[in-house]
């Protein structure tokens, strides 16, 4: 995929920010967080992920003698689709050789959302989080832009709101 892409929906976003410009979008929670430099939690991902979330939560949650045994059978990889074949990818250097157990689970299950959310997505969020910089403002005040406000807030300015104004209120 063109990564050119990215740069210009970033650019379009902060124009119809910057226009008070409503293009009816809702942005992804672990998006947001990425582009506020925020680290990114198990909790985070229940929503964007459900089935990586509910199988994480499992493996913190399961008996330590259980996960011990290895019987999840589980190393420090993660399995990608790449091109129609699948490719093993390493979560931290040697990890083909590190067995999941009940002292390191949660470093793996921190480790695989990291590979799911962050790094294995740096590219195309760092060009769209260029291209929005290169309108509203500088990499630097970026951030703090996206710390400055809730999701819903920013929702809200991107997408509206669908119910009722109240004009009492």
């Amino acid at each position: 995929m063109d990564l050119d892409y990215f740069t210009f929906s970033g650019r379009v976003i902060a124009l119809a920010l910057m226009h008070k410009v409503q293009v009816s979008i809702v942005f992804d929670r672990v998006f947001f967080l990425q582009l506020a430099g925020m680290h990114i939690s198990l909790e985070d991902i229940r929503d964007a992920d459900p089935c990586l979330y509910s199988s994480c939560k499992q493996i913190l949650q399961m008996d330590p003698e259980f996960v011990d045994s290895d019987a999840l059978g589980l190393t420090f990889v993660r399995e990608v689709e790449e091109l129609g074949s699948i490719k093993v990818v390493e979560l931290c250097p040697g990890g083909k050789g590190i067995v999941v157990n009940s002292k390191n689970r949660e470093k793996y299950v921190n480790l695989l959302i990291q590979h799911r959310f962050v790094t294995s997505i740096s590219d195309p969020v760092s060009r769209f989080a260029r291209g929005f910089a290169d309108i509203l403002s500088n990499p630097g005040k970026q951030k703090l832009f996206f710390r400055s406000l809730e999701l819903e807030d920013l929702d809200w300015m991107l997408y509206g709101s669908e119910s009722a104004i109240c004009v009492e209120d």
